[in-house]
């Protein structure tokens, strides 16, 4: 069920964010151009940090994999693809309309995690380790 491997999909989004990080930071490197360094960053940061981030969290059970779970998934992977590449495009054609929407989706998702994650703790939904162990 999708919901039971929430935190798969976190950690697999994280690395290709981690892997298009790297990527372009190589490329910028070869290029000695830099001009797309908040892109990389960002990309590193936002992708694969903060996603790795919260598929460990979902993964140790300390945030509820549930529906709300979903919804966080819903609003963090968008975000993380698109707050980057409109970044991209606020810097090369002055567009930040993109930046703009990736940004308010990011903060939305983090916003789920602090709600799923206070909720999971006051209302004993987290996991038990025994339970994430038996995965």
């Amino acid at each position: 069920m999708l919901i039971e491997k929430i935190d798969r999909y976190f950690l697999f989004l994280s690395l290709l964010a981690a892997m298009t990080g790297l990527t372009l930071g190589i490329v910028m490197g070869i290029r000695e151009d830099f001009m797309l360094a908040p892109v990389h960053a960002h990309i590193n940061l936002v992708g694969f940090v903060t996603l790795a981030l919260f598929g460990i969290a979902y993964r140790i059970g300390w945030a509820a994999k549930d529906a709300l779970a979903l919804l966080h998934f819903a609003v963090a992977a968008p975000g993380a693809v698109l707050l980057p590449l409109g970044i991209a495009l606020s810097i090369i054609r002055h567009q930040p309309g993109l930046a703009i929407i990736g940004s308010l989706l990011t903060l939305a998702s983090m916003l789920l995690f602090l709600v799923n994650c206070v909720r999971a703790e006051r209302t004993g939904l987290r996991a038990s380790p025994r339970a994430v162990a038996a995965e």
